[in-house]
Formats: structure tokens, sequence, C-alpha cells
């Protein structure tokens, strides 16, 4: 009996999956209850002065936090060895994401180089909260 009540749980985990958060409340209730919270951005519903390219990108962001009850930021920092400005160049990308109380959601960019932390580059994007940028928790 054990084995089958371990099993049904296993199971339902595995089947669990998070809700969209769809407005600037449902996060930041989310985020003061310390509960995980996940980007995903869909570039081309997005503008930025750059061409985004046809990429859609899931992002758990190292840490988050409520301004005022007006705005939340977030930043996320990655390693990569693929970003197009710096082929070939170890590259730290270091992303500062914002989301204010009318639901606009605006990404920074930076990039870095790996070895001296020397700025390579930046641009910013604007999206939309429950269009081009959803948060998941």
């Amino acid at each position: 009996m054990k084995k089958i009540t371990l099993s049904i749980w296993a199971l339902l985990s595995f089947t669990a999956q998070a809700d969209e958060l769809s407005t600037f409340n449902d996060v930041a209730t989310a985020v003061s209850q310390g509960h995980p919270v996940n980007f995903v951005i869909h570039f081309k519903q997005c503008t930025s002065q750059k061409t985004l390219p046809a990429i859609t990108a899931s992002i758990a962001p190292n840490a988050v936090m409520i301004i005022g009850n007006s705005r939340i930021t977030a930043s996320d920092r990655h390693f990569t060895l693929d970003e197009p400005s710096a082929r070939d160049i170890p590259v730290f990308d270091y992303s500062k994401f914002s989301i204010d109380s009318q639901g606009k959601a605006s990404i920074k960019i930076t990039m870095m180089n790996a070895s001296n932390y020397e700025v390579l580059g930046s641009h910013s994007i604007s999206c939309q909260l429950g269009e081009g940028f959803k948060v998941f928790g």
C-alpha cells in the first residue's frame, strides 16, 4: 500500500506545472510569499533598438525584489560562448528585469568579457506582461 501511495505522489509531482501570473499583483504576491518565479520571453513579441531573434527563453532569475509595491526587479547572470556580438569570446550576460505596476516589462542585457568583466555592449528590450513577457510561479 505504501508503494502505491508513493507512486501516486511521485506521478502527481511530475505532472504539476506552474501557473501563469498574469498581473503585477499576481507576481508581487508570489514573490512576497517566497514562491520561485520563472520568466518566459518571446523576443519577437517585444521591441528593441536591435532586431530581435525568433527565440523564446525561460529564465529563473537569481534575485527578485518588490520596490514600493510599484515595481518588481530581478536579475540573472549566465556564462555563454555563443553571444552573437562576441563570437569566440567567453561572455557573462547580465540581465536586469523590471515590471511596473501597469504591466510594462523591460529588460536590459549587458555583455561582459568573462576574463576581466569589461563591458562589451548592452541593449534594452521592452515587452508587455502576459504577451511577450510571461511570468510563471
